[in-house]
Formats: C-alpha cells, sequence, structure tokens
C-alpha cells in the first residue's frame, strides 16, 4: 500500500461515516433543543447547569413542565426542533448510531486484519515533535512538502487517530451509560463518569461538538492543502486517476449529501407515521436484543435523594378527576382485566393493605434530564398472582385519567416480563409521603429498566392483552402514537 492510495474499503466507509455522522449530528441537536440543559450532576435543577441553550424564562408562579422547557431550532437540525417530532428525532439518531456502528466495525476490522492501523496510530514518539512543526507550518500559513504525507503528514496521522479510534469509544461508552436499562443493571458502569449519568450526557455532547469541529477543519484542509492530490484520493483510492474525473465524482458524492438529507428531512416532517414505522422497525429488534434482558439492579441511599424533582405533565382536566381528587381519591377504584382469570377491582385501601415495597432509584426521562427519588407502593407481581393472566397475555396496559385537547386518553403498553422486575412497582408514596398530586395521584407505575414516559401516572385501570395493535394508534402507548417514540424505551 503506498503513501498516495487508499483502499477502496476506506474510501466507501469515509463516505458513509460523512452521511452517517450528519445524521448524528443534526438529529442530536434536536434531542438537545427538547432539553437544552448540560450537567455535571444527576439532580438536575433548573439553576446549575454548566451550559443551556434558547431564551426561555421559567416563571415562578405556576407548575411548569419539563415539555415547556422546549426550544426550536429550525430544520437545520433533524427533523427541525419542534416537540412532536421528538420522537423521530430519537429514531433517526439511533438508526444512523446502528449504521455507524456497523460502518465502524467494518472499517476498524480492515484496519487490524490488513494491518493497516499503521497508517493512522503512531509507532513513534518522534511523531509528537513532528506533528508540532506541522502544525506551526499551518499555523504560519505554509504547508509541509508532499513528501511528509505517507499518505497523511504527522499532524494528520495523530487527528484522525484520536477521531477513529479514541473518540467514537467516547462517544459509544457515553451513549451506553444514558440506558437506564444499562445503567440499572450494571451500576459500576457508570463510575466511569463518577457514578453520574449527565456527566456522560455532556461528554456525549462534547464529542458531538469534536465531531462538527473536525468536520469542519478537516474539509478546509482538504481544500487548502493539495487539493488535486485529495480529491483523487478520497474518490478513487488514489493519484493515478484522471483529475476531473475524481473531481466529478467528489462533487456528485457532496450533492448527494445535501439531497440526501434535504429529502430525508422533508419525509420525515410530511411523512412522520411512515417515518417512524420504517425507522422502528429496524430499532426495536436491535435495542430489544441488547437492553430486554437487563433487569435493574441499583438503588440509592437516602442521602442521595434529590431536592428538586421536575414535573412532567399536568394532573388530569376532567371533572370526574376532579370528583376523586376532592374527595381523597375514596371513591377511585383501580380495575383490573382483560385476559385475566380473576377480574379485580381494587381501592386505594385495598393496594394499601398489600405488602409493601419501598425503592429510591433514578427517574431518566427521554428529554435528557433525572432526578432521584423514594417510591413506596406494591410490587407487580401482587397484582399478576391476583389477577392470574393467561398465557395468552403479553402485554400490559395502563389506562390513565389524563386525556389531551383531542379527546385521546393516555396510556402505555409494556411487556408483562417487565412487570417480574425486582423494582417494578405501582407507587402511592413519594419521599415517603402520600404521591403528590403532580407525581401521578392516586397511583402511578415504577418500572426502572424504562425511560420515565412509559411510568404511566394517574392509574384508571390495567388491562392484560396478547398485543396492543388494536389500542390507540397501535403503536404501544399515548407518547409513541402522537411523539413517535419507540416502545422499547431502553435508551
Amino acid at each position: 500500500m503506498s503513501g498516495d492510495s487508499m483502499p477502496l474499503v476506506i474510501v466507501i466507509t469515509h463516505f458513509i461515516n460523512l452521511i452517517v455522522i450528519l445524521l448524528l449530528i443534526r438529529s442530536g441537536l434536536h434531542i438537545l433543543a427538547d432539553h437544552p440543559f448540560l450537567y455535571w450532576t444527576d439532580h438536575t435543577r433548573r439553576d446549575n447547569y454548566w451550559l443551556k441553550f434558547g431564551k426561555k424564562q421559567i416563571p415562578e408562579d405556576q407548575i411548569y413542565q419539563a415539555h415547556d422547557e422546549v426550544e426550536k431550532i429550525g430544520h437545520w437540525a433533524l427533523p427541525g426542533g419542534e416537540h412532536h417530532d421528538f420522537g423521530n428525532a430519537r429514531n433517526w439518531h439511533f438508526t444512523a448510531a446502528i449504521i455507524w456502528l456497523g460502518t465502524g466495525a467494518v472499517y476498524w476490522g480492515y484496519m487490524f486484519a490488513t494491518g493497516a492501523w499503521r497508517r493512522l496510530i503512531p509507532t513513534s514518539w518522534s511523531v509528537f515533535p513532528a506533528a508540532w512543526h506541522d502544525l506551526l507550518t499551518y499555523l504560519s500559513f505554509h504547508r509541509p512538502p508532499i513528501s511528509a504525507f505517507h499518505p497523511y503528514d504527522p499532524l494528520q496521522q495523530l487527528t484522525y487517530a484520536a477521531v477513529a479510534f479514541l473518540l467514537p469509544v467516547l462517544m459509544i461508552l457515553t451513549a451506553a451509560a444514558m440506558s437506564p436499562a444499562l445503567m440499572n443493571h450494571f451500576p459500576k458502569y457508570l463510575l466511569l463518569f463518577g457514578g453520574r449519568r449527565q456527566v456522560a450526557r455532556s461528554l456525549h455532547f462534547i464529542g458531538m461538538v469534536l465531531f462538527s469541529v473536525f468536520i469542519i477543519i478537516h474539509v478546509v484542509m482538504v481544500a487548502l492543502v493539495y487539493f488535486f492530490r485529495n480529491v483523487q484520493i478520497i474518490t478513487f483510492g488514489h493519484t493515478g486517476v484522471n483529475f476531473v474525473a475524481a473531481l466529478t465524482v467528489f462533487m456528485a458524492g457532496l450533492l448527494f449529501v445535501l439531497v440526501f438529507h434535504i429529502v430525508i428531512t422533508y419525509f420525515t416532517v410530511n411523512h412522520r407515521v411512515r417515518t417512524r414505522q420504517i425507522l422502528v422497525s429496524i430499532l426495536n429488534p436491535v435495542i430489544h436484543t441488547v437492553f430486554g434482558r437487563m433487569a435493574p439492579k441499583k438503588t440509592y441511599k437516602k442521602k442521595d435523594i434529590s431536592n428538586f424533582f421536575r414535573v412532567n405533565g399536568l394532573p388530569p382536566d376532567t371533572e370526574e378527576f376532579y370528583k376523586l381528587r376532592d374527595n381523597g381519591f375514596k371513591d377511585w377504584r383501580l380495575k383490573v382485566g382483560g385476559l385475566v382469570e380473576n377480574e379485580l377491582e381494587l381501592s386505594l385501601a385495598d393496594i394499601k393493605s398489600m405488602p409493601k415495597q419501598e425503592q429510591i432509584t433514578k427517574h431518566i426521562c427521554i428529554q435528557g434530564w433525572s432526578a432521584i427519588g423514594e417510591w413506596g407502593g406494591v410490587h407487580m407481581r401482587e397484582i399478576l398472582n391476583r389477577a392470574k393472566p393467561s398465557s395468552e397475555a403479553k402485554y400490559i396496559v395502563l389506562h390513565a385519567y389524563d386525556v389531551d385537547e383531542r379527546g385521546k386518553p393516555f396510556y402505555e403498553a409494556l411487556r408483562i416480563s417487565d412487570m417480574h422486575d425486582k423494582y417494578s412497582i405501582l407507587a402511592y408514596e413519594m419521599n415517603w409521603k402520600p404521591l403528590p398530586l403532580e407525581y401521578g395521584a392516586p397511583l402511578r407505575l415504577r418500572c426502572e429498566r424504562k425511560l420515565g414516559y412509559k411510568m404511566v401516572k394517574y392509574i384508571r385501570s390495567i388491562e392484560f392483552v396478547k398485543d396492543y395493535k388494536h389500542i390507540g394508534a397501535g403503536r404501544g402507548g399515548y407518547r409513541e402514537d402522537n411523539i413517535l417514540f419507540d416502545n422499547e424505551a431502553s435508551i
């Protein structure tokens, strides 16, 4: 392999990476816009962030939802920063991540199998003073001689080694730390980041910034330093090709990237449900395979409890719920039915008479914020044991009193297997006090392997079903139906 050549497999993975990393950056910006705060602590308040985007002011005289903090940033993000498109931003992000990981595996596999890694990873300490010399050369608006490129000069070699081998590892490790399933199943994993998920989230953002800066500098340097040679190697892998042909392919590739991003943005905005259907069909099997069997193990101590816990979703605004609330929920009944041997109708007193479980756990919202709280209630196994679901039942559907402005009720579907987790409970207490109204009174679900949107508040009834396709829009929950989240909720 000569200094003026690049294997075709590297040319191809290089092009795919350009497309995919731009997808990751654009969708990542949309995800960030849904909670535009970055922290170094998991006790995420409105005054302890280290970086904030946007200009929204937080009112102090009313209940302020996390949804109210969302910023709109435009279609240079994917799909554009609106909260109702947040689900598809996530769906694109994780689909792109899967492609990126696959491309990276091919790239790394080739590099280490063929020994081509030596082109990037320095094998001598002399590369550092040589790279410093190159940096000074560039800063003086000169360029190293062509003989310094084999095919990279020492400064490029160090930079590309970091971007190709170190930065991806950082992004993978920090991304995994944002999974409630993984974090709660392998509690020591989070020690990589001081035991704090928000550190991983902040480092993930910094990694995105580094990738962005690299792309900008990389493109500029390709254009300014031996452009003819660079275009020939980038497109055909060697310098023995006609420059006009190489330039034509180069420009066509850039045009393809631009058109691709315009098309997928248009399609995503105008065909939201179809986009979600396509992407989730790729995502869900992968997410469930990786995270589906990670039962939670992690709990915290009383001293770890957060002094601020965001509200997400206002109490139900219906006359029926007002009557129940005003009577202290004495007339409230939890109805349990569907594919069960025994239908149940339980009062709050009935539920409180069952064996009580207390747990201190970390709540992870899909938007990015987190908080630690104590929850007291009855384990879901008590409901399962009394209702005795049939062998046909695969999912449990929790229906809530919430109804949106269009009259659509809130619900979520989860696998029955998730209800056997050690920390899956129906909570009627928070921090050793009756569950506050804004946090889901009289009863809410806690399922610690999932993101917060699956933990239904203001529960009306529980239904055991074979499938959830006949409920709502058939996507597994209110958020899945309307904001187009995936229904795995594990990362």
